[in-house]
């Protein structure tokens, strides 16, 4: 250990110092000697150094006041009077995460970088920005609300990031569930308010309060420093201090919750939300929430934790048999949250139900509840539960961000006054939750304590109503209208004014002397050579498998791919459930319960995933593949194996009603994601028009499979027989010896070993012989297209093929970030009010796609995607700007990854035909790229443009009136 309790270091005291052997750390928690913040330091050999800031942000009211100054301090400071600090550091940097969030009590600001020169660069930035923050009415108003107006004869409305990012949340139905039971559970305490701001609420906020708000929260007395990874922790302290602790004179008061009431009763909430259908069976969601304590008792937390993933997670769940069978809705589920509150909750919902349904629904809860108490728990599952929670523990220590990931754990116990120490160990704590939970009634008693013989609950209903888009847009109108009436033609005129000067601010570049104050990294600060893992192929039981042998941690990571170009295009849209279903239903020899219970047993989780593969140099050469997945620790891999196996050789599609129970609660999540993630689906449709690829794509994941869902589940019993032998099909077809090709991520024993145990996942198949293979047709979609749903904003995407066959090369990727950072963000997000926009492309294919998110307008922005030519053309670009445009592309192409993740990327690489040596030229065009290069784009913009497809999703109205854009505009 570096330092001992009662250390002075830099202005800190160390008030406690341990080495953790579970996270092979030396941690260190110090506290300011005059402001009395604490800093903990997490301190071992990972490069990736972690950085955060947090504050505690105690909302009073639901105006989304934490949030909107999260995003306000990022837009400027006394030392970086930038407009957007956090657009520019995006821009251009090696970081590895770099976001500020906003939780129901605290504030965050986290970032990581390998590069010690970014490390304290980006600390400087921070720190500046929480501490010393512009604040200014434009920054507000932009973030926040405003008033807009551009002319005498446009209505006034609603304008800012958070407000449309506000609407785009409550939207969705689940979070409006989590909103009423912070509020139904904890009335009149820091949780019963909206911290990410109410729409409806927001434009309460006025400018003082926001200003007032920072001051009395931003103090820092009232935060929490957090540092990980290899840098000195010396110089790390030495740093805060002598920059920025030490202007600060005096101590004050931090910051505590506010704890309301714990209610003692149940109470009942009812409340509506928006769809766009008529048809409004089968789409209530009803909930029960609990509280069950508090985040200071960490051994019963966890095994609460496992105690839901028994209840909700697990096909093996009786609660959740229970339910299900009933035929009460087409999706249960659940979850514990142990640290978003200081209170924990434990909370089950329905989808896809119906209002009538909700005592019925109460009473199979407390009945199937108050069996398992009495009667305990089956010993197969909750061994299969234990070891899939262990599992995961242990692959924590693999992530990516493994410092976010600690200091997560460590804030959430400083917050409360708990033991950071304690709360960076786990293995303790577990071997006495299992010692419990098979040898005593451990977890019955929890469930009869915190669940059974606990009144503080609310139950939630939240009914579909097609009217409810009107209600709230008139709601907001009439708000508008009566706020124009006390205008008077000189107000209006002077709103009308500031509107056209808020716009000229935003439209202004900042100054190149300002942006040269910021710091950042230069080309010769960037490595020569790109960090690279290659697959190798490597032949074992007459099958290829792609090998990647990386410190694991002895979890093998294993995959399974199944060639789908012999899959009839009729049969496509049905390809994802059919991945859904194997991977749950079971065997001839396991029922689906069984079969759940042994998958949590021996695996870390079986899932699946539908990708294709582009071959560099050659565009119509496709691959398309249907991976199923599993991860395995060593002491398992042979039965996880044998698991899969089972699978490939003997899958039961016998039990139709658990089959057709699957099929609505993918429609109910399906129905959900078009809601709040709607993009995805637009984004297939217009790719499904550039490429072969795209359109299996759009076959399997896109619109034509969601109307095919769609279909099916809502008429289920009439297609019931046709899907089961569709679904028989599918698995004649994919299941044969010679269609299989594997891809293994592991440590050298488990490869070895692998090598003798893959014959157990071929041996039982047929050959399969010579099947022809299918090529999907073009769709015939129209080329702009819209689709209508209940959504209160839009996603726009505008596609096309940039590089047909020539053209690209690495210094676009340069052009892409300035496009994507600067002028996108800019123009779409600052001044337009979308939540975010971005592009997506594809050097093999030269396709790309502009996507905006969370979007209030429709033809605003496909005019700004219609400017990129324009804008390529005129690009003049600083030495400095260009340098960060270069840095930021670099990091890109570079990523930091887990060790599963390279494994997977390395697996994609191969399969597209990307070599190190492609690779690093890509890079070094990027290094080199000059802006004549960057300009030279332009012409390639103006084809892209003229040639381009669109697919907008969301609010009907937004559609509508802009309606000339669109060949075809239809309800999704």
């Amino acid at each position: 250990m570096h330092y001992k309790a009662g250390d002075s270091v830099a202005g800190f005291t160390v008030k406690r110092a341990e080495h953790i052997a579970e996270i092979d750390s030396a941690v260190y928690l110090m506290e300011h000697q005059i402001l009395g913040c604490p800093l903990l330091a997490i301190k071992n050999d990972d490069p990736n150094k972690t950085f955060c800031i947090a504050f505690h942000t105690i909302p009073t009211d639901s105006t989304g006041v934490a949030h909107i100054l999260e995003h306000a301090v990022l837009s400027g400071s006394v030392k970086y009077p930038i407009k957007d600090v956090f657009g520019e550091l995006h821009r251009g940097g090696l970081m590895t995460f770099l976001n500020a969030m906003t939780g129901a009590d605290i504030t965050y600001y986290p970032f990581a970088t390998k590069n010690r020169k970014e490390y304290f660069n980006l600390m400087d930035v921070y720190c500046d920005v929480v501490f010393n923050p512009l604040l200014t009415r434009q920054t507000f108003d932009q973030e926040g609300y405003h008033f807009h107006k551009e002319a005498v004869d446009q209505p006034l409305a609603y304008q800012g990031v958070v407000y449309n990012e506000m609407k785009g949340a409550f939207s969705d139905p689940i979070r409006l569930i989590f909103h009423h039971l912070f509020r139904g559970l904890m009335p009149g305490s820091t949780y019963a308010f909206e911290s990410g701001g109410d729409p409806a609420v927001i434009p309460e906020l006025s400018y003082e309060q926001f200003r007032n708000f920072h001051a009395a929260h931003y103090h820092p007395s009232n935060s929490m420093i957090f540092v990980y990874g290899d840098a000195p922790l010396e110089e790390e302290v030495d740093f805060l201090h002598a920059n920025y602790l030490n202007r600060f004179a005096e101590k004050e008061q931090r910051r505590t919750i506010d704890p309301g009431t714990i209610i003692t009763e149940p109470v009942l909430i009812e409340d509506r939300y928006g769809v766009e259908t008529t048809d409004t069976a089968n789409k209530t969601y009803l909930a029960v929430g609990t509280l069950v304590g508090t985040v200071s008792q960490r051994e019963r937390n966890a095994a609460l934790q496992v105690i839901a993933n028994i209840l909700y997670n697990s096909d093996g769940s009786p609660l959740k048999k229970r339910i299900m069978e009933s035929g009460i809705c087409q999706d249960f589920g659940g979850l514990y949250l142990s640290s978003s509150s200081f209170n924990t909750l434990m909370i089950t919902y329905l989808v896809g139900s119906e209002p009538d349904y909700l005592e019925r629904f109460t009473e199979i809860y407390q009945q199937a509840l108050t069996e398992i108490a009495q009667n305990g728990i089956d010993q197969e599952l909750v061994l299969a539960e234990l070891n899939k929670f262990e599992f995961t523990v242990r692959e924590e220590a693999g992530k990516a961000q493994r410092g976010l990931d600690l200091m997560g754990k460590a804030q959430t116990a400083l917050k409360y006054g708990n033991d950071p120490f304690a709360a960076l160990t786990i293995d303790e704590l577990l071997r006495s939750i299992r010692a419990k939970a098979l040898n005593e009634r451990y977890f019955e008693t929890l469930i009869q304590q915190s669940l059974l013989n606990n009144k503080a609950q609310a139950t939630v209903t939240l009914i579909p109503d097609p009217d409810k888009p009107r209600q709230i847009a008139a709601t907001e109108q009439r708000a508008l209208k009566n706020y124009e009436k006390t205008l008077s033609e000189k107000d209006i005129e002077q709103l009308i004014s500031y509107t056209e000067e808020l716009l000229a601010h935003q439209r202004q570049p900042n100054s190149k002397a300002d942006l040269a104050l910021l710091p950042s990294l230069r080309r010769s600060d960037l490595p020569p050579s790109v960090e690279y893992q290659e697959a190798q192929s490597q032949e074992m039981f007459n099958s290829q498998v792609l090998v990647n042998e990386l410190p694991t941690r002895r979890i093998s990571y294993l995959d399974v791919g199944l060639d789908f170009s012999r899959v009839p295009p009729r049969l496509l849209p049905l390809l994802d459930l059919f991945g859904v279903i194997i991977t749950e239903i079971g065997t001839s020899r396991l029922d689906y319960m069984a079969f759940a219970k042994k998958a949590a047993t021996v695996t870390g989780g079986l899932s699946h995933a539908i990708n294709t593969y582009t071959h560099r140099g050659a565009p119509d050469q496709v691959r398309c593949v249907l991976w199923l997945s599993l991860k395995a620790l060593p002491e398992y891999l042979e039965q996880a194996v044998d698991l899969l196996a089972e699978v490939l050789a003997d899958v039961s599609l016998a039990n139709r009603l658990r089959i057709k129970e699957i099929v609505q609660r993918e429609y109910a999540w399906a129905e959900h994601g078009a809601q709040s993630e709607g993009y995805q689906l637009a984004s297939h449709r217009v790719f499904s028009h550039l490429s072969i690829a795209g359109r299996y794509q759009e076959l399997c994941n896109g619109i034509t499979a969601h109307r095919y869902l769609k279909t099916l589940a809502t008429d289920y019993d009439r297609y019931e027989n046709d899907f089961l032998a569709d679904l028989q099909s599918m698995a004649e077809l994919l299941f044969t010896r010679d269609n299989l090709i594997f891809a293994l991520t592991a440590e050298q024993p488990e490869i070895t070993r692998f090598a003798s145990l893959g014959d157990r996942l071929t041996g039982a198949l047929a050959a399969g012989g010579d099947l022809p293979v299918f090529l999907p047709d073009e769709g015939g979609f129209p080329r702009h297209e819209a689709f209508v749903t209940a959504a209160e904003i839009v996603y726009n995407v505008q596609g096309g093929v940039l590089f047909d066959g020539d053209g690209y090369h690495g210094s676009f990727e340069v052009l892409k970030a300035y496009l994507s950072r600067d002028y996108l963000w800019n123009t779409v997000r600052q001044i337009g009010g979308a939540y975010g926009c971005f592009i997506q492309f594809s050097h093999i294919t030269g396709n790309c796609a502009v996507i905006s998110y969370r979007d209030p307008h429709v033809r605003k922005t496909y005019d700004a995607y219609g400017a990129m030519a324009d804008i390529t053309a005129d690009l003049d670009l600083s030495d400095q700007a260009l340098e960060q445009l270069i840095v930021g592309a670099y990091g890109a192409l570079n990523p930091h990854q887990s060790v599963a993740a390279r494994g997977a990327t390395a697996r994609n690489e191969f399969l597209n035909g990307i070599d190190r040596n492609h690779k690093q030229a890509r890079l070094n065009e990027v290094v080199a790229a000059t802006p004549a290069e960057l300009r030279g784009f332009a012409d390639y913009f103006h084809s892209f443009q003229q040639r381009c497809f669109r697919a907008t999703i969301g609010n009907r109205k937004k559609i509508d009136t802009d309606k000339d854009l669109f060949a075809r505009i239809s309800e999704l």
